[in-house]
């Protein structure tokens, strides 16, 4: 047989169970194409799903693997605030808070910077003001007047309200002997209180220490007028005529200083009596002092002296 006929024979057998089957001709090929995609398609997904599941292993071994280390980390830390705590005892205490946000408002609502910084300007004033004052009176105790007199003029800068700090200045002047400087605080002393009595006695001292006998009587003078009874003034005064050899009048004064009962004045009365010359009224007096039970026995001995001299 020819390859023609062996062709044709061929073909019409093809058709023959292409016609048996009831299949299209072209009806073949479609279903090869279509199993080549889904065999690629199914590839494909089962590469993406294999890489997915490997990513999520991968994932969870890494947490497995650094969690030890966290964990090792908390254990440590957990050891050591243990013994911490172990070691300092912190006492349990209550905070009572109820009230405290309504005093904070209260607070902040009438706070005033002008009157906070005056009160504390004013505090701190005086503070410093006691303190000068206190330390001022301890050296004065002690006898250190110098160091006195330097707090007691702190004091009077911020006080001067206080006239006593100046009458201290003047008392403290007279006791280490600068009489000019006591003069000067006695005077400022009067200005403020004016006809005192302690500060007049004191102003006539410091005349008397000076040499200016004539000021300190005019002094005591005044201070007479103003406290006629009064046992200082009368001994001072009595004293200063007696010093001016005016005994007359130092009798009549020391006289008023005896009757009113004052051993002061009888001293300077049979003192008197001795310089004008009347031993008789002299040793009078002498013995009556000498039988007064309240005198010391220092002064017992020297009228017992005197009378012995005057007998």
């Amino acid at each position: 047989m020819s390859k023609t006929g062996k062709f044709l024979q061929d073909q019409e057998e093809f058709d023959i169970q292409q016609e048996q089957a009831d299949i299209h001709p072209f009806s073949q090929v479609k279903p090869q194409r279509r199993r080549k995609y889904i065999i690629i398609f199914l590839f494909l997904l089962t590469v993406v799903v294999y890489s997915g599941i490997g990513y999520l292993i991968f994932r969870d071994q890494s947490k497995n693997d650094t969690s030890p280390e966290v964990s090792k980390k908390e254990t440590k830390t957990e050891q050591l605030s243990e013994k911490l705590r172990n070691k300092i005892s912190i006492p349990h205490f209550d905070i009572n808070l109820s009230g405290i946000e309504e005093a904070v408002r209260n607070s902040i609502k009438h706070f005033d910077i002008t009157e906070v910084s005056y009160f504390k300007k004013k505090e701190n004033k005086t503070a410093r003001y006691n303190y000068y004052m206190l330390k001022a009176k301890e050296n004065e105790i002690k006898g250190r007047y110098i160091d006195a007199i330097s707090f007691y003029k702190k004091a009077w800068e911020i006080n001067k309200k206080n006239p006593e700090i100046l009458y201290r200045l003047s008392l403290l002047h007279f006791k280490i002997g600068y009489y000019k400087g006591a003069e000067k605080y006695v005077k400022q002393f009067l200005k403020i209180q004016k006809k005192d009595l302690k500060g007049l006695l004191l102003l006539s001292k410091s005349y008397e220490k000076m040499g200016n006998l004539k000021k300190a009587k005019i002094i005591l003078e005044e201070a007479y007028f103003l406290y006629p009874e009064n046992k200082d003034v009368l001994e001072n005064l009595g004293r200063l005529y007696e010093k001016e050899n005016a005994l007359i009048v130092a009798k009549d004064i020391y006289k008023i200083l005896s009757d009113m009962g004052y051993l002061e004045g009888k001293l300077g009365l049979a003192r008197v009596y001795e310089k004008l010359n009347e031993k008789k009224s002299a040793l009078k007096i002498y013995r009556e002092i000498y039988q007064d039970p309240n005198i010391p026995e220092s002064l017992r001995t020297k009228i017992e002296n005197k009378i012995i001299s005057l007998e």
